[in-house]
């Protein structure tokens, strides 16, 4: 009896050995990144403060500087919400590195002559997010600002602030940027004369991160813009503007990272 008590429990643990190694196993160790990348695999070894080793799920040995690392979460079950999470089904917004902000933004003021004006206008900023909150960028761009075909063209630098948020996959920010913009003549539009002068702006949005790595900005804010028009009209007089143009303007756009 006491023999075939033994042969049960032998039998029974060698049935039960490799699902409590499976089990021993079955977690995953995951990696976040600054950049917004998410890496799962096995921590081999770990030097706080200077490196990681990670086994990623196709079996590449990745040495990691401990800089770049966001946050570190071990013995992960697979299974789990967390474990499953592809970072194509939640896009993680990035925090740092180089970026182009790519902008389509729509006027709206008072003008003496035209009652509400309307107009548009198209901006490109390159900066570098130095931290999870503040980034700085230089742009250019073009700004219509009534029908009469009073134009410019702004150079300005910007600063930006990412506010904190508990979604990774976006959140709210706030910017203010300045310049000086440049005129050009329009003979189609009998402008024989145009000049720039000082900008300035400022705006609140929101920032959507994306699945193919875009980001989906959207904002509001206020533009502020000097310039000065000499236009010739049809009886041969000249008619000359020195305008303080102010506007809100509602902004949308795409955002690209390296």
């Amino acid at each position: 009896m006491k023999e075939n008590t033994l042969t049960v429990l032998f039998l029974f643990v060698l049935a039960v050995a490799p699902f409590s190694a499976f089990a021993q196993t079955a977690s995953i160790d995951i990696v976040t990144m600054k950049d917004g990348r998410v890496l799962k695999g096995q921590l081999q070894q770990y030097k706080p403060g200077q490196t990681l080793l990670l086994q990623t799920e196709d079996g590449q040995k990745l040495e990691i500087m401990d800089i770049d690392v966001s946050k570190i979460q071990q013995g992960v079950e697979l299974g789990t919400q967390e474990a499953n999470r592809k970072t194509n089904e939640l896009p993680t917004a990035r925090t740092r590195g180089l970026y182009a902000n790519s902008m389509l933004s729509f006027a709206v003021g008072n003008s003496d002559d035209e009652g509400v004006s309307l107009g548009a206008g198209f901006s490109q900023v390159f900066g570098k997010q130095l931290g999870d909150v503040l980034g700085l960028g230089i742009g250019v761009g073009i700004d219509n600002y009534s029908r009469r075909g009073e134009t410019v063209y702004p150079l300005f630098g910007e600063l930006r602030a990412m506010f904190p948020s508990k979604k990774e996959s976006g959140g709210f920010y706030a910017l203010t940027g300045g310049g000086f913009s440049l005129g050009f003549p329009r003979k189609s539009l009998d402008i024989s004369k145009a000049e720039g002068g000082p900008m300035g702006y400022m705006a609140i949005g929101y920032r959507a991160a994306t699945t193919e790595g875009v980001d989906i900005y959207m904002d509001l804010g206020a533009k502020f813009q000097s310039a000065h028009f000499e236009r010739k009209l049809y009886n041969g007089d000249l008619e000359v503007r020195d305008i303080d143009f102010r506007r809100v303007v509602v902004r949308v756009g795409i955002g690209l990272w390296k």
